[in-house]
């Protein structure tokens, strides 16, 4: 008897002990883990990986995308058997196809799914606000509304898809720079919601774009002295205006610029970061890693401009002797709140098990993260604040 009321006292125990754990970590916010957890194999992934594919065409678009706060988009190419010939006048089936799989944030439950026929192993989905987004493959972007009907495209000739080099899109997505590369390079600027494509003079191929404007990096040579490093924005073909500048005996570089939002510019170097207005001044945020940590590209905006996410890499193996290649591995995710200019979130990828991610992703309010790992799309909520 004494030792059924000691076995029924321990059963008690370790259950309210569990609700307990389960109430604190729930109160807390237990961020090292995931509030869900797919594996896209289950929708129809596959790994597809081109191998051998044309020169060129560099467009590889964040596989994650938020549409608006309620729903994620993840993206992946597939290779299909194509089983009917091509007739004389009607081109046959395409093998290739982009997947877009619709989740419920917030649960990770699939709401819908869509894909289109592509020409080049090359493509993907971009939120541009209010819940539409637009679909970027080598031969068109296309806007559609939240309930997946097209609203607008742009389609590129065959000479143009031929010349294609990549789409440039601002953080908000409300903009793209379509750049083709032969005989020389030339640009097309795209507002997404009238799909009305405009030329545009970009003096450089190292370049980032917001809503309205462009920021490039430049370095021209001053006789007798050196190379300048400068940094510069302009609207349309207005002129350029300085955002950094380093002369030449100065230490230190610009950096590579990157709009986090339509007014704040992000000078990106391999081992540090600043924030800076787009119209210059001082710096909204610094952030500096160790000389043997590397900084991911590109960086992660929040669409409300208030957050960013930034992937943290390391290099091993490799050997100058052998003439081997190092490898990178990531290690650690952290997203910075630019209100209060510090970090409020660090994912630890070796704690995670985590090599690599080819997707990260910020809601748009910056409350929660989503990031891709071979397949396995995982959401973790961000504290906030």
């Amino acid at each position: 008897m004494l030792l059924i009321r000691w076995m029924f006292f321990l059963a008690v125990s370790l259950s309210l002990s569990a609700l307990s754990l389960g109430h604190e970590a729930n109160a807390v916010g237990d961020t090292s883990r995931p509030v869900w957890r797919l594996d896209l194999r289950s929708v129809g992934f596959t790994a597809f990986a081109a191998k051998g594919e044309q020169w060129g065409i560099d467009l590889r678009p964040n596989p994650l995308c938020f549409a608006d706060g309620s729903v994620l988009i993840a993206t992946f190419i597939t290779r299909e058997d194509v089983t009917t010939l091509a007739r004389r006048g009607q081109p046959g089936a395409l093998p290739l196809r982009l997947h877009g799989i619709f989740l419920g944030a917030e649960t990770g439950k699939v709401q819908s799914t869509k894909e289109w026929s592509i020409t080049r192993p090359r493509g993907g989905i971009i939120s541009v606000g209010a819940g539409e987004f637009a679909v970027l493959t080598p031969s068109m972007i296309a806007l559609y509304s939240p309930s997946l009907e097209l609203v607008k495209d742009f389609k590129l000739s065959s000479d143009e898809q031929s010349h294609l080099w990549d789409f440039h899109s601002s953080p908000t997505g409300k903009s793209i720079v379509v750049e083709y590369h032969y005989p020389e390079a030339s640009y097309q600027w795209v507002d997404t919601k009238s799909m009305l494509p405009q030329p545009i003079s970009i003096p450089t191929v190292a370049f980032h774009i917001s809503d309205d404007e462009v920021a490039i990096v430049r370095n021209p040579y001053i006789r007798s002295k050196g190379f300048l490093d400068e940094v510069l924005v302009r609207a349309a073909d207005n002129p350029w205006r300085p955002i950094c500048r380093v002369l030449p005996g100065q230490a230190g570089d610009c950096g590579d610029p990157e709009f986090v939002s339509n007014d704040v510019l992000a000078l990106v170097m391999p081992h540090a970061f600043r924030l800076v207005p787009k119209t210059g001044g001082d710096a909204i945020l610094k952030v500096s890693f160790r000389d043997d940590e590397w900084l991911g590209r590109p960086l992660h905006p929040s669409a409300d401009g208030k957050r960013l996410a930034v992937t943290v890499w390391e290099h091993k193996g490799g050997s100058a002797l052998l003439d081997i290649s190092s490898h990178s591995v990531l290690k650690r995710i952290v997203v910075y709140d630019l209100r209060d200019r510090q970090a409020v979130f660090t994912l630890d990828a070796k704690q995670q098990k985590i090599k690599h991610v080819s997707g990260v992703v910020l809601s748009p309010d910056g409350t929660l993260v989503a990031i891709l790992t071979d397949g396995i799309l995982e959401v973790y909520q961000v504290p906030p604040l």
